[in-house]
């Protein structure tokens, strides 16, 4: 008998934790981040010539500025198109649209968008952004698109980024 009245009582608190949305929001948390990203595209102007391949290694340290809604932060890296290696460096910002929820367990997933703008060091003027699936907290599908406003062409490219930094151990007052 008791072990179904603790049976009932799990489910019953399982669905007011599901339907109020009482599940804790482990997505975008305050504090540091950081992903280190592989991506390859293409360098276009949709008209003349053919598209150049693009590809390279970036790392990105991002701040949460507002919890759960934004981060900011800045993108360091280093890239192979037109025949040579470049780096590249500038600012970004992250915007959480939405959250997967996984019930009482907290969250699953997350897609958010990013605004950037990256100089090269090939006098690339990079400004742009993405969409992204944050899978776990770990690992991170994008694509994106961003507008050289030096050369005039658009880089299209696919995104596959890793979490470098550790995830913090959430406090649990109970175990205080």
């Amino acid at each position: 008998m008791k072990v179904i009245i603790a049976k009932l009582l799990a489910l019953i608190f399982y669905c007011f934790m599901s339907v109020c949305g009482i599940a804790q929001e482990t997505e975008f948390p305050a504090g540091f981040i950081m992903h280190a990203k592989l991506h390859n595209g293409m360098i276009t102007d949709f008209h003349s010539g053919a598209d150049l391949y693009v590809g390279g290694f970036q790392l990105i340290p991002q701040v949460t500025v507002v919890p759960g809604k934004l981060r900011a932060g800045v993108i360091a890296g280093a890239f192979y198109a037109t025949k040579n290696f470049e780096g590249q460096f500038g600012p970004t910002i992250s915007v959480k649209l939405k959250t997967f929820n996984a019930g009482p367990f907290g969250s699953a997933a997350n897609v958010h968008l990013t605004g950037d703008h990256i100089w090269g060091t090939g006098k690339q003027k990079l400004a742009g952004g993405g969409i992204h699936l944050d899978l776990l907290n770990k690992l991170v599908l994008g694509i994106t698109a961003h507008r050289d406003y030096e050369f005039n062409t658009w880089w299209l490219q696919s995104a596959l980024g890793l979490r470098l930094s550790k995830i913090k151990k959430t406090k649990e007052p109970f175990n205080e």
